[in-house]
């Protein structure tokens, strides 16, 4: 449709995943505009964070195509799959990525949008390194979840490499190295909790660095682990995972998270991308649909990636250029936003995105 390509190998449950995801990064960021309208009671609803989905389906996906390559390899991962995926992995997110990176150049140089290009160095998003270990602020800040798992696609798969190499199977090392990206993301938010006083620096420090975030995404792995070696224990307690996932998600929002709490602090990172992947066993078995609306959720689905580029920048946008006449148009506001938002990312899912995706199919092992 519209020239928006639906893979048929796609699995349905997952795309109904992501384009949730989507939706509450583009709800989140919006939301604002419904203040003071008729629809303001809509605010205060809590959704999950989407870029907590899009970490541990990211750790799933990736995890079961390495795995599953093991297995069909005597448990190994050769460097041929590795930097094949490497390769691919660059053409799927750099080029949205860096046209994005330019054009906010262009729209903060021409004050469109607020921020400042020379606060941090663009070597630094240039290179994925803006937030590994400190935070950055005040240009292009949707970017600080791409560096979380750009550098998950480097290391994950090089370290299956390294330890076969050293004739260790994938099966194996996996555990381990989840293991270590967990204890390692935990025991950083728990070195740098006195940074974070109040929520701008909770969140920037706690929320918004690589080395505090890692743990989400090999959760995902893990959870791709337990799928390939329990397939009985996957499907059989698919319905009780996917309640107690639901149940811990609710938890996380009624427990109270003051800033500076040992919860707040160093646990509540963990807690959703563990209900999360609890829901995983459930839409993970959810392979096709047949109704119209199925079709649209695997449209946003597709768009995903491009959606969470350029929302943040249409919010920016609406809000330092257009904020009375928006007001004005109360709800209706809202509505437009969304609308600006898709065809935004349309445009550059077909004129950058696309092009290279027709690339990247040309890369397999």
């Amino acid at each position: 449709m519209l020239g928006i390509e639906i893979d048929q190998k796609r699995i349905f449950g997952l795309d109904f995943l992501r384009a949730f995801a989507i939706f509450c990064v583009v709800r989140g960021h919006g939301i604002h505009l419904l203040s003071g309208t008729r629809l303001s009671f809509l605010t205060s609803i809590p959704f999950p964070h989407g870029v907590d989905i899009f970490f541990v389906l990211s750790g799933f996906l990736i995890g079961s195509s390495f795995l599953k390559y093991a297995e069909r390899q005597s448990g190994q991962v050769d460097w041929k799959k590795t930097l094949t995926f490497y390769a691919r992995s660059a053409l799927r997110i750099l080029p949205n990525y860096y046209a994005i990176l330019l054009v906010y150049c262009l729209l903060v140089n021409q004050q469109i949008v607020p921020g400042n290009v020379h606060e941090f160095s663009l070597w630094y998003f240039i290179t994925f390194t803006q937030n590994l270990f400190t935070p950055f602020y005040n240009f292009y800040w949707e970017s600080w979840s791409l560096p979380t798992q750009w550098w998950f696609y480097i290391l994950f798969p090089l370290l299956l490499a390294l330890a076969s190499s050293s004739r260790v199977s994938a099966r194996k090392a996996t555990p381990w190295i989840c293991l270590f990206f967990i204890v390692f993301s935990i025991v950083f938010r728990m070195q740098i909790a006195d940074k974070a006083v109040d929520f701008f620096w909770w969140d920037a420090w706690v929320r918004k660095t690589v080395a505090s975030r890692c743990d989400n995404i090999y959760i995902g792995v893990l959870a791709a682990w337990v799928k390939l070696y329990a397939p009985d224990i996957w499907k059989r307690y698919s319905i009780p995972c996917l309640i107690a996932g639901l149940l811990l998600m609710v938890l996380s929002y009624i427990l109270p998270r003051p800033i500076g709490s040992f919860y707040t602090n160093i646990v509540l990172m963990s807690v959703a991308p563990v209900a999360i992947a609890l829901w995983l066993p459930f839409l993970s078995g959810i392979t096709t649909h047949k109704t119209f609306l199925g079709d649209i959720v695997s449209h946003l689905s597709v768009l995903s990636y491009a959606m969470f580029l350029t929302n943040l920048m249409v919010v920016q946008i609406i809000d330092h250029n257009f904020a009375e006449f928006f007001s004005r148009m109360g709800a209706e506001g809202y509505l437009l936003y969304w609308v600006l938002v898709i065809i935004a990312a349309y445009l550059l899912y077909i004129l950058v995105e696309k092009p290279f995706i027709l690339l990247r199919k040309r890369l397999s092992v």
